[in-house]
């Protein structure tokens, strides 16, 4: 791979060095990309000063509105963090990258030349690269804790991926993230149903905004129905004792709502997986929760044949 890159670099290189258009400037730039490739130096050593060289050279006004002294800007802040910053989630290196290689690409895409066609395929390559670590991190950031920041590195990988390209399908990527961000709000609401019923809502908003995305997301269906029904529960137990007639008629209403809410997402989960032990005990309980034995029986006897099963 690295010598992928290295035949890539040199190729655009040379093809720079050959380009009529060319400005003195770019020595500086193709500098620092003989720099950057200098296999007689440490790696840390030769990536630290391409990227000195570069910096200095996209001051000047030709490099500055020039697309490939982006290109080679990005592409050398991207070997930087992959250098020195692959396991920091906040590298300010890697969001630099992808503004530079945002602004080259810009900028070479209203250029003509087969020359620049090159540099933006090149450039767009990197973006992609960026865009994995990004998603990546994302993934691994997504808990009751780092959410926020996975949130953010998601973003960035949408942003990168959709400048690589445009007709990229986000769908699937949308549903696996968003399903386990909810996941994750669900787990906060139910730590502390009384400080922490913002994440109840940002959950099931989640939840909802993922269904129209995959319509048979078993995931999605069945753990919208838990976050009702766990919520009817615990209003429930949470409920004092010596609370006055008319406020226990009150939260046992609003315990029914979250019941009935649960039940028809319960229930299409059982049509996607009827054999999930999970869902036949979830029907169980919302419809014993809501009076109707009949059916709750029925599960329960739908429960034992398939304990009976195993």
């Amino acid at each position: 791979m690295k010598k992928k890159i290295y035949i890539l670099l040199l190729f655009l290189f040379l093809l720079i060095g050959a380009s009529q258009n060319g400005f003195a400037q770019r020595d500086s730039v193709n500098k620092a990309v003989a720099t950057l490739q200098n296999q007689l130096l440490p790696l840390d050593i030769r990536t630290k000063k391409a990227l000195e060289i570069i910096d200095n050279a996209i001051t000047h006004p030709d490099c500055a509105k020039d697309g490939y002294s982006w290109y080679v800007r990005g592409f050398i802040y991207k070997d930087w963090y992959k250098t020195f910053e692959s396991q920091n989630k906040k590298s300010k290196t890697r969001l630099d990258a992808v503004d530079y290689l945002k602004k080259a690409n810009d900028l070479l895409t209203k250029d003509t030349s087969s020359a620049a066609k090159e540099y933006r395929s090149a450039t767009k390559q990197t973006l992609k690269y960026l865009g994995s670590t990004f998603y990546n991190d994302a993934g691994m950031l997504l808990d009751t804790v780092n959410y926020n920041l996975a949130i953010l590195n998601y973003e960035k990988f949408k942003e990168c991926i959709l400048v690589a390209e445009p007709n990229y399908n986000l769908r699937p990527r949308e549903v696996e993230f968003k399903t386990v961000l909810a996941d994750q709000y669900g787990k906060l609401f139910r730590n502390n149903i009384k400080t922490n019923k913002k994440f109840f809502g940002e959950a099931e908003k989640i939840y909802k905004a993922v269904l129209p995305l995959d319509t048979n997301n078993f995931a999605a269906t069945f753990n919208l129905a838990m976050l009702y029904y766990n919520y009817g529960v615990d209003i429930i137990n949470s409920m004092d004792l010596d609370l006055p007639i008319m406020d226990v008629d009150k939260i046992q209403d609003e315990a029914k709502d979250n019941f009935k809410k649960a039940l028809p997402y319960a229930l299409k989960a059982y049509r996607l997986n009827p054999k999930k032990r999970e869902v036949l005990i979830a029907l169980q309980g919302i419809y014993f929760s809501l009076y109707e034995f009949g059916p709750s029986e029925e599960f329960k006897l739908k429960l034992e044949k398939l304990e009976k099963e195993k």
